[in-house]
């Protein structure tokens, strides 16, 4: 039960009222990070079990990393990593959710975070040969496409749950794999996913399925289904049934839900602006010419009238 509600605003305690007994969303980024960084086991598990799940691979042992990257130079970009962890074989991953599709292109941005990763693990002095891999995992809950791609491209693109991406030359041939970046998009999950179709699901599939369905009631069937063939997601919702009586993360979750919808809003009404503006400039280059077209009529020697009437005909 959430308690201790002073100084808590109307909206905020109406938000607080409508949720009890609810799920939080595991697609808030603060809810995600929630999950997996917890002092308890079954959160270690659970974080254990989705990276195993989504490089599709044994890890023997994950350890947190500091979640900002160290600045070379005074004028570099700081960056802050939602989860950063390092396995035993040295390699290392960032983990984030993207609830909400931005403006800017995620795929650039997610390149830039795996260089970074990667640029903070090799110290001066040792072999390129030290050089281990970088993952860049996103969870991504809307639809994502490559700003270079085409309106055909992207309507052609193969709509898949998980995507691997890295470095490769113009016949396929990857490079050396080192840089990874893999996203998981969960609009790409349809009916095909229901409960009946698990057993041909990979193990990142059925992550994908957990978070998207986890907090809705309706799905209560399917995501039991979920955590009775896989330990890592039933420890996931373990700790999403713990942590839902945080107040601390329900107020970050409704913030969060509130700062989109003004994004919406205002981008709304800057694109309805732009479109009045257009429709403005339309009207006035429209009696402009108008005017002139009238002038014409009148100097070729017909009154008024007729020039009004033969400029409604055309």
């Amino acid at each position: 039960m959430i308690t201790d509600t002073e100084h808590l605003t109307i909206d905020e305690l109406e938000y607080l009222k409508k949720n009890e007994g609810h799920l939080l969303n595991p697609r808030m980024d603060c809810t995600f990070k929630a999950i997996f960084t917890q002092p308890t086991e079954a959160s270690k598990k659970a974080l254990h079990s989705f990276l195993e799940a989504v490089l599709d691979r044994k890890i023997a042992k994950v350890s947190f990393e500091p979640n900002d990257a160290i600045q070379m130079l005074g004028t570099q970009r700081s960056v802050d990593y939602d989860i950063n962890v390092r396995f035993s074989t040295g390699e290392a991953a960032e983990i984030e959710m993207q609830a909400w599709q931005q403006i800017y292109d995620y795929g650039k941005r997610a390149e830039y975070q795996v260089a970074r990763l990667l640029s903070t693990h090799l110290n001066r002095g040792e072999s390129w040969g030290k050089v281990n891999k970088a993952y860049q995992i996103s969870v991504l809950d809307y639809e994502y496409y490559p700003k270079h791609l085409s309106k055909k491209e992207r309507s052609d693109r193969k709509k898949s749950v998980v995507n691997y991406y890295t470095m490769k030359n113009q016949n396929g041939e990857p490079l050396t794999n080192i840089l990874n970046i893999v996203f998981i998009e969960l609009t790409h999950l349809d009916e095909k996913y229901g409960s009946e179709k698990l057993e041909r699901l990979s193990a990142a599939e059925k992550w994908a399925l957990f978070l998207k369905n986890a907090d809705n009631r309706n799905s209560s069937d399917l995501v039991k289904n979920l955590t009775e063939k896989e330990d890592g997601i039933m420890n996931a919702q373990s700790v999403l049934s713990s942590i839902s009586s945080d107040r601390g993360l329900w107020l970050a979750q409704y913030h969060a839900e509130v700062r989109e919808r003004d994004r919406i809003s205002n981008l709304e009404e800057a694109k309805e602006l732009a479109k009045e503006e257009g429709r403005a400039e339309g009207r006035a280059e429209g009696n402009a010419e108008g005017i002139k077209k009238l002038a014409a009529l009148i100097q070729s020697g017909l009154s008024l009238d007729d020039a009004l009437r033969k400029l409604e005909q055309q």
